[in-house]
């Protein structure tokens, strides 16, 4: 049969979901990002006093990102990394709670089975801060411009960020961190003497001083030897997430540059 004339052949590529290339500089930095998000949610569960536990967990979340940054050669000065880190502000309501805080500090910080249940609850606020510091990397990596993060960026950031992390904080995220958080409740229960009490100590001197965040430089870090209590949590979690593929984060990745476009000054 004669072929037709005029016709013209067009060989498609196929349509992938996902392309993995695309998310696969994200690999470097996942397990920090992973062993971060899990601290959070053991500080929250040590320290149930309102304003202490989530000052605190900023201080960690700002840690990270200074972190990421660095790793990434960006120049995220403190100030910003705490305007990306930061909840909403404490106001005078919170403050009052400063006084009562202390005894409640006194009494509670440091018991693990209040660690235990926090852990056991916070998937999804765990998946938020995994898929938050994911996409700060991803920014760093792919979309920064050079020159310094200023508060001004930061605040733009945390918008963008707190827009496009809906679907990075649920789906196989929040299902690895589920499972993650009840292996983080078990290992907490044998963590060592020494979290409990640097934790404890640093938390009544938080709420002592009045809320002053600078008392929280002095977060401790975990030394090389002492982090067996969270590593099997963190394994688990990778596991998880390396099992779901790539296809969850090309979205969230997606979306958060979508938003990030459309965030730009003079763009309308």
């Amino acid at each position: 049969m004669k072929r037709d004339e005029g016709v013209t052949e067009v060989h498609a590529e196929p349509v992938l979901p996902s392309d993995p290339d695309k998310v696969a500089h994200l690999a470097q930095h996942r397990g920090l990002i992973i062993h971060r998000a899990l601290l959070v949610a053991a500080i929250q569960g040590f320290f149930p006093v309102p304003v202490a536990d989530d000052r605190l967990a900023s201080r960690v979340r700002a840690g990270l990102y200074v972190k990421l940054a660095s790793g990434r050669q960006v120049d995220l000065p403190p100030a910003s990394a705490a305007v990306l880190a930061s909840l909403a502000g404490p106001g005078a309501a919170a403050k009052l709670t400063f006084a009562a805080a202390a005894a409640v500090v006194a009494k509670f910080a440091g018991r693990k089975f209040l660690a235990l249940l926090a852990a056991g609850r916070s998937a999804e606020e765990m998946a938020r801060t995994y898929a938050s510091a994911t996409l700060f990397d991803h920014y760093c990596t792919k979309l920064h411009v050079g020159g310094q993060i200023t508060a001004a960026d930061a605040e733009r950031l945390r918008a963008c960020l707190s827009a496009s992390v809906r679907d990075g904080s649920s789906g196989p995220a929040r299902a690895a961190f589920a499972e993650g958080g009840r292996i983080l409740g078990r290992s907490l229960l044998e963590a060592p003497r020494w979290l409990s009490r640097r934790m404890a100590a640093l938390g009544e001197r938080f709420v002592r001083s009045g809320g002053n965040p600078d008392v929280l430089d002095a977060f401790p870090n975990e030394a090389k030897d002492e982090t067996a209590w969270i590593d099997r949590a963190a394994r688990a979690v990778e596991d998880a997430i390396a099992r779901a593929g790539t296809d969850h984060q090309v979205r969230m990745v997606s979306a958060f540059e979508e938003s990030w476009r459309d965030s730009a000054p003079g763009s309308a």
